[in-house]
């Protein structure tokens, strides 16, 4: 049996890339044998982002990416701080592992240089897929999930909303990508892989909502209706399949309603939603959001210099977990709403980055450069999930997060950089390009 190139390369990637994604739960297990070696574990993925990071450098012969690695570099400053003082460097340690996805953003960058956009969305589809059944068969099996233990690469129940388990796992920001990709598929699919991209988008979705997370199902769903907004302004897409997609959704949310309406379901579904009418989760209980704004409270009173002010109070400042109800030995150094977490602990100068380099830059290199690919789209749509989630919960420390972002980051100006090496405009061909080492670009 003969590999093809594409192959390897496709296989190669997909396992490096899940290290970042948890896609395999390998620090959760290491750790579950032994702390230390799970400790051992995540100081090697450091070491490989490094050595990927360098080479990506050394090969480019340029910094690809600098204002995300500056981001990236900021954890090993305040190692250095703390080692040189005596202190002890735990909560830096921490961050090295957060902030791996930032620093793999220049190795990212040159992946996705020198790889057509089908070799670039087959990696990442693959990926993404298998996030999603894996999220929506620990829902519907709970058995099969491990629960001892809570780890930033791991599948658990987080907790039981009535009889349903709030999945958390890692990787969703894919996930969502994934739903973009298919989103965009079914309006350019031929007719007989439309019902194939409905049913993978309906996986992406409901692996969302496993989560039953409401600030990121707002988003996610917010997000979405803008891609269906620009899917329909587009001029590309023709006019019959926007009329075909219209009906097929008008028919089946028609059809739906009139089982439930007509059939002893209507009473099941009453009975399940006054149930869960005092659920937290769904309601407009403002509890978690008074937890979450008291944390972030307590967190800036011990902002008290302007030198606090521009470089946070650094890795090794901590807080309880709960301020009215603390618990000795729970504490964080990261705060519920990540940018605040951010501002926090690096300062405006950590938050200028992440902001300047993390969401302005790729979104004014676009504006500016306007490559056609059908990569874009999905990337920029998964880049302003991100940014919104970021507004409620914890993204920009959490090594998948940050992996996502850098690479919808590395996406775009990859993209943008092949665009601009493309012939003159007047040779320019309408939507294709050709990328560097034999692929090529449609």
């Amino acid at each position: 049996m003969q590999l093809r190139r594409r192959d390897v390369d496709l296989w190669l990637h997909a396992a490096l890339f899940s290290l970042y994604l948890g896609t395999v739960s390998v620090f959760g297990v290491t750790r579950r044998i032994d702390p230390a070696l799970g400790s051992a574990a995540q100081l090697g993925l450091i070491l490989l982002t490094w050595s990927l990071m360098l080479f990506a450098v050394w090969r480019s012969r340029r910094l690809p990416q600098g204002g995300l690695l500056l981001l990236a570099l900021l954890p090993y400053a305040h190692m250095l701080y703390f080692s040189a003082a005596g202190e002890p460097a735990g909560g830096a340690f921490s961050y090295l592992y957060k902030f791996s996805g930032f620093l793999i953003a220049p190795y990212l960058w040159l992946w996705a240089r020198h790889r057509d956009d089908r070799q670039i969305e087959r990696t990442l589809m693959l990926l993404a897929t298998l996030l999603a059944a894996r999220a929506v068969l620990s829902f519907a099996a709970p058995g099969l999930t491990t629960t001892a233990g809570r780890f930033a690469d791991d599948f658990t129940i987080y907790e039981w909303v009535g009889p349903l388990p709030r999945i958390f796992y890692p990787g969703m920001a894919l996930v969502f990508y994934g739903l973009m990709v298919s989103l965009r598929n079914i309006f350019r699919a031929p007719d007989r892989q439309l019902s194939a991209e409905t049913v993978r988008a309906v996986l992406f979705l409901a692996a969302l909502a496993v989560n039953l997370s409401r600030g990121i199902l707002m988003f996610a769903v917010l997000v979405t209706t803008l891609l269906l907004l620009v899917k329909f302004a587009s001029a590309r897409v023709a006019a019959v399949r926007k009329g075909r997609l219209v009906l097929t959704a008008l028919l089946t949310v028609s059809g739906v309603s009139l089982l439930v309406v007509t059939t002893p379901l209507s009473d099941t579904l009453a009975q399940v939603a006054a149930g869960f009418s005092h659920q937290e989760r769904f309601s407009l209980d403002q509890r978690n959001l008074d937890w979450r704004a008291q944390q972030v409270s307590a967190a800036f009173r011990l902002v008290e210099t302007t030198e606090e002010q521009l470089l946070g109070v650094g890795t090794n400042t901590f807080i309880p977990e709960s301020i009215e109800h603390p618990v000795p030995g729970e504490v964080t150094n990261e705060l519920h709403y990540s940018y605040d977490s951010v501002r926090w602990t690096f300062g405006l100068l950590g938050l200028a980055l992440l902001v300047g380099f993390g969401l302005l830059q790729p979104a004014l290199r676009l504006a500016l450069v306007r490559p056609p690919s059908p990569l874009l789209l999905p990337l920029v749509m998964t880049g302003g999930f991100i940014a919104l989630v970021g507004i409620y919960t914890v993204v920009f420390t959490t090594a998948d997060w940050s992996f996502v972002l850098s690479l919808c980051v590395a996406g775009v100006n990859a993209r943008c950089d092949l665009w601009r090496r493309a012939p003159a405009p007047a040779a320019r061909p309408a939507r294709r390009l050709t990328v560097p080492g034999g692929f090529s670009h449609d």
